[in-house]
């Protein structure tokens, strides 16, 4: 879903503040300042270890270039359906996703430059980038995780206790790429899009493959109106469904269709029920990552 007044995606909108900090995830358990690294097959792959939701989300601008024989390996503390981007992806590269224990679950190919990127095919815990032909992608089982991995779990957002784990939409081009190209998403996982002061909005479905709840919020966190929101019939064409919030609204989460009627947040008639209110995610409240 993307904000409506958004009408491009952004492909590298402050693309230098977007870059991450020095890696945060990696805490040596052996008491060495060893480079984390990967085994596979008797093989020992130096790795890059992005686990802050900082670091995850500065792929969505840009990801480093590789050296041959490197790897980057993005991480999070559960099993969920990852995306990852390839709107600045300097090359093609081979992307292994993992369970915790490190056996394999998806492979696929992030082609250069490719907009839509790609995204698991079965809930990870990681994803591991690799230079093409550094290993076959097809022949590897498992592989050796490094030790200490300390990844960070998405902010959490509580809406009348009931707990969602957000991505966050902070800046202008986080808003307009939003969820778009996400062929599949965690039950309950979803995207907080975050504003500077309240105002009205209105939402597209523009190159959405899922169906979606969207979910207006005022500043305080009272829940203004949630809109059960299909996918077009051709989401990557006008026309599309569009989704307006019912009043002045400073923050908007989309989650799977349906989820607030199943989570007793809005009765049968889609309404929110009396006094629902959501804690707002720190971050969001600033309007950045520290």
């Amino acid at each position: 879903m993307t904000p409506r007044r958004a009408l491009v995606t952004c492909a590298a909108i402050l693309f230098a503040s977007c870059s991450p900090p020095h890696p945060s995830a990696w805490h040596p358990s052996n008491g060495t300042d060893a480079p984390p690294a990967v085994t596979i097959g008797g093989r020992t792959i130096p790795v890059e270890l992005w686990g802050t939701e900082r670091e995850r989300r500065s792929t969505l601008y840009r990801l480093p270039r590789l050296e041959e024989g490197h790897g980057l390996l993005l991480a999070w503390p559960r099993e969920r359906f990852v995306k990852v981007e390839s709107e600045g992806s300097p090359a093609p590269y081979d992307v292994l996703f993992l369970d915790r224990s490190g056996k394999v679950v998806d492979a696929q190919e992030l082609k250069e430059g490719d907009p839509e990127g790609l995204m698991s095919r079965a809930e990870a815990a990681c994803a591991l980038l690799l230079p093409k032909k550094t290993v076959d992608p097809q022949a590897v089982a498992t592989l050796k995780l490094p030790q200490g991995i300390a990844a960070q779990e998405l902010p959490s957002m509580e809406i009348g206790g009931v707990t969602a784990h957000v991505e966050l939409a902070l800046s202008e081009s986080d808003r307009a790429h939003g969820l778009m190209f996400r062929p599949r998403m965690s039950a309950d996982d979803g995207m907080l899009f975050a504003y500077h002061e309240e105002s009205p909005h209105t939402f597209w479905m523009m190159n959405t493959l899922i169906p979606l709840d969207i979910a207006f919020f005022r500043a305080d966190g009272t829940l203004i109106n949630v809109n059960e929101t299909p996918i077009a019939a051709n989401p990557r064409r006008e026309p599309v469904p569009r989704s307006p919030s019912a009043g002045n609204a400073r923050y908007v989460l989309e989650m799977s269709l349906g989820w607030f009627r199943r989570n007793g947040l809005t009765g049968e008639d889609g309404k929110p029920k009396p006094g629902v209110k959501a804690k707002i995610p720190v971050e969001a409240v600033r309007g950045r990552f520290d």
